[in-house]
């Protein structure tokens, strides 16, 4: 029960339901989820962990803030891990594994042709990469780059609507970070999925302290 319990919060946190700063009050979620507050208490203790909630004494449970110096770090590691992935996978890859990653583009097509919720695509967005992580087979990558996806899907959806076109641009980047791929040059791609992950430092659309 705590897990889903927590697994709800943190989705509202992400879909920014739950903005930064808001107090997330025990006794709404227990009523909300017909559960007493106790799991609800244990779940905000593990996001807390988590980093998505800050607890303070004799006053609540809140919704962190976003630090982007903390975000631009993650994201480092983000592109350290994916194009450590492709160097020990792309020379292996088969058509089934890039049919994957087409798949899940083409689906991001789809979507920003309909007009759908910006949600839906970023979900997309980190499916694609979280798939690149996991060709690696690496337990230790896989495991640290779940910990950086909540935070990390959560600075999207909220700061990349700020940023003129970037929603636009989603699709466009994907399948252009696919052509890529499928040229098999390793050092190429590796330079192209760390450019797509700091896209938005690099070109300074978000400050860093």
């Amino acid at each position: 029960m705590k897990e889903t319990i927590k697994q709800f919060i943190r989705s509202k946190i992400i879909e920014n339901n739950l903005k930064p700063g808001q107090r997330v009050v025990e006794t709404e979620i227990a009523r909300e989820l017909k559960v007493s507050q106790i799991p609800v208490r244990e779940a905000l203790c593990g996001l807390e962990e988590e980093g998505l909630i800050k607890s303070v004494k004799y006053t609540g449970s809140f919704v962190t803030e976003i630090d982007n110096r903390e975000m631009y770090h993650m994201h480092l590691l983000r592109s350290y891990i994916e194009s450590t992935a492709l160097e020990l996978t792309l020379p292996n890859l088969t058509k089934r594994d890039f049919g994957a990653l087409h798949d899940i583009v083409d689906a991001m097509g789809e979507k920003q042709k309909s007009g759908v919720d910006y949600a839906a695509i970023s979900a997309l967005d980190i499916e694609f990469h979280r798939t690149i992580v996991a060709w690696s087979g690496i337990e230790a990558y896989n495991r640290i780059w779940a910990m950086l996806n909540g935070h990390v899907r959560r600075f999207i959806n909220i700061v990349h609507p700020q940023i003129e076109h970037k929603q636009d641009q989603v699709y466009e980047d994907h399948r252009q970070l696919m052509e890529v791929l499928q040229e098999r040059d390793v050092d190429k791609a590796k330079a192209a999925i760390k450019a797509h992950i700091m896209d938005v430092f690099d070109r300074g659309a978000i400050r860093v302290p």
